[in-house]
């Protein structure tokens, strides 16, 4: 409401500084032109009969002609001044409701006002699919061997329900990686599967069983891998691939789908602990003796976790630190996740990068110095990070 006011208040001095200067119109100007016009013609007539030059009927009948002559510029000015008066005052009104209008509509459009009455999500919606529309447009044309962006791409699409285009985008993907990447093998057969449900068994299928042979812990190709194992009639092995799944944690509400999905295969759901990607993961940072001379206190050191073996992407987990507090000890959790849903939980290969940042911005650039740990949710032990590396 304090805000409401104040914007309030902001308009109508905007409507203020439009609207009265056309009000009120120009200031009048002293003395009037046709003022001073009529006094000159009649101090000539004055001097005219003094000095005898004009006689007195014919300086009567001058002196009558120049002041019925103002007469009638007079009237035409009132006239033209009362027109020009109902104009302005008309532009006044037209320019106080133009502003009035102008003002919300452009607000709601560029504004936070938007995003309080639709929601964040919605507001942003424009934002994203441009942001979609231009990695889309990059690909296609500059840079087609990309597989970071492809696999962004596509699963972008996923989120907004354009199978088709996913499809596409992976298809790229999995073009350039071959069968050697699992996160792009189920990414491309989960496209498949959302654009064409009929084509899972043929086409989907066999490429989420080799992602599993890959890496046996890959969610989607646990996921997906279970329901074909399924749909075979091979309950003991999607029973299996489904409480595999369940080791890595997943959220409640994929868990509850997940569990019963076992108990309609004939399995059981016995009570999962919790991984320690959950609780978080804990490091201890060090720098190798032979780079500490060349570190500034004040330079950024960021400590982020990716995805062991993944195509990129934002980090699961990211803090920022100074290289001035090393050597420190480190634990990140959910709760550090950039990106909403992209968390370290259900995670059971990771690797922890720490790097000293020259720059002081996210991206790597050469000069940085990094050094790295892979965890593993077997061993969940503390991680020792030794930053000993300069990227090149």
């Amino acid at each position: 409401m304090i805000f409401a006011g104040f914007a309030l208040l902001m308009v109508l001095a905007a409507v203020a500084a439009v609207a009265l200067p056309l009000w009120r119109g120009p200031r009048a100007q002293a003395p009037a032109a046709a003022d001073a016009t009529n006094s000159l013609q009649l101090e000539e007539l004055e001097r005219d009969i003094a000095t005898g030059a004009l006689a007195e009927a014919d300086y009567q009948s001058a002196r009558q002609d120049v002041q019925a002559e103002h007469a009638k510029a007079g009237a035409v000015a009132s006239a033209s001044g009362t027109a020009s008066t109902r104009w302005r005052r008309g532009s006044s009104l037209l320019a106080a409701l133009f502003v009035l209008l102008l003002a919300p509509a452009l607000y709601w459009y560029y504004g936070s006002w938007r995003t309080g009455a639709e929601g964040v999500e919605q507001a942003s919606v424009p934002a994203v699919e441009q942001m979609v529309e231009g990695l889309a447009e990059r690909l296609h044309t500059t840079d087609g061997n990309d597989l970071q962006g492809w696999v962004m791409l596509g699963h972008s699409y996923v989120v907004m329900g354009r199978y088709g285009d996913a499809l596409d985008a992976y298809s790229h993907a999995h073009a350039l990686s071959g069968d050697s990447n699992p996160d792009v093998l189920a990414g491309y057969a989960e496209a498949i599967t959302l654009a064409d449900p009929s084509q899972f068994m043929d086409k989907a299928l066999p490429l989420f069983e080799k992602a599993l042979q890959l890496d046996p812990a890959d969610p989607q190709a646990l996921w997906y891998g279970g329901l074909g194992a399924f749909e075979k009639g091979d309950k003991k092995l999607a029973v299996q691939r489904w409480q595999s799944l369940l080791q890595q944690n997943p959220p409640a509400e994929y868990r509850q789908i997940i569990e019963k999905y076992i108990v309609e295969a004939g399995g059981k759901v016995s009570a999962v602990s919790a991984t320690a990607s959950a609780a978080g993961i804990s490091m201890h940072v060090s720098i190798a003796p032979a780079l500490r001379a060349r570190v500034q206190p004040g330079e950024t050191l960021f400590v982020f976790a990716l995805p062991q073996g993944g195509a990129g992407g934002p980090p699961l987990a990211a803090r920022r630190f100074q290289a001035g507090e090393l050597p420190l000890d480190v634990t990140l959790t959910d709760q550090d996740s950039p990106i909403p849903g992209r968390t370290l939980s259900g995670q059971t290969r990771i690797t922890v990068i720490a790097r000293i940042s020259r720059s002081g911005t996210p991206e790597q650039q050469p000069g940085d110095l990094v050094g790295q740990a892979d965890w593993s949710a077997a061993s969940g032990k503390t991680l020792s990070i030794v930053i000993d590396t300069e990227v090149k």
